[in-house]
């Protein structure tokens, strides 16, 4: 008899769990690494958490991710700089609705409360590869499962020494992100380094599709993450 209610409390239990698992499955995984370093002051920071902010509460951007198998992305921010300085991750988002997208674009807006210069998070260096390898483990460990999985890096400037101890420099981190089959790619705000673009094209980006995109500097930033993230979520709009 024992055995029986196990069987039949199991056989209550697998659409539960069947639910539970796709619920885990999105058509994205996207981390949005953005710079804090030394380069970037606070109205600098705050126009790039406005501008992605901004980009989920368009409708484009909400077509864009309604519009694969899954009707749904994972996402998640992760404020970087030097490798000295802590990295100041949020946690993952299923955006999968409207409301799940303004969810999104209200905690981006405000994270400047919680987290950069003001807040005296951030600063000195600029540790690219730290960063990114800092979001391949958000990526794996998040108990999601995405078929895709990038890496949206934004920044003013090139990869520097770290300040203190060691660090993921860039070449290593390229290697990481091929490893576990996750592209990178690059928004350049070119405000500082004109050439920045070619930097990142040359030595950041890297995986299947990757791609960089420039904004002339931080006024720009609101149109170039829009174009950017239509480019990495909408690739099922045809």
């Amino acid at each position: 008899m024992k055995k029986i209610l196990a069987i039949i409390t199991l056989l209550a239990l697998v659409p539960l769990l069947r639910a539970q698992a796709d619920s885990n499955i999105v058509d994205l995984e996207l981390v949005l690494a953005v710079d804090a370093s030394g380069s970037v002051d606070e109205e600098e920071f705050r126009l790039q958490l406005s501008g992605i902010a901004t980009a989920f509460r368009s409708p484009e951007i909400l077509q864009a991710v309604q519009s694969g198998p899954e009707h749904r992305i994972a996402v998640a921010l992760v404020v970087w700089s030097d490798s000295n300085f802590p990295k100041v991750p949020s946690t993952w988002h299923i955006l999968d609705s409207r409301e799940s997208a303004l969810r999104f674009a209200d905690i981006v807006e405000t994270f400047h409360t919680k987290t950069g210069r003001s807040a005296g998070i951030g600063g000195g260096g600029t540790s690219i590869g730290d960063a990114i390898d800092y979001a391949i483990g958000m990526i794996e460990v998040n108990g999601i499962e995405g078929t895709r999985r990038v890496i949206d890096v934004s920044g003013d400037g090139i990869e520097t020494d770290p300040w203190a101890g060691p660090a993921t420099m860039l070449p290593e981190a390229r290697a990481m992100a091929v490893r576990a089959g996750i592209t990178v790619n690059g928004l350049a705000i070119l405000n500082d380094y004109r050439r920045l673009n070619t930097y990142y094209r040359d030595h950041m980006i890297v995986g299947e599709g990757s791609f960089v995109l420039d904004a002339v500097d931080y006024e720009d930033f609101e149109r170039a993450i829009q174009e950017k993230l239509l480019r990495e979520i909408a690739v099922f709009i045809g």
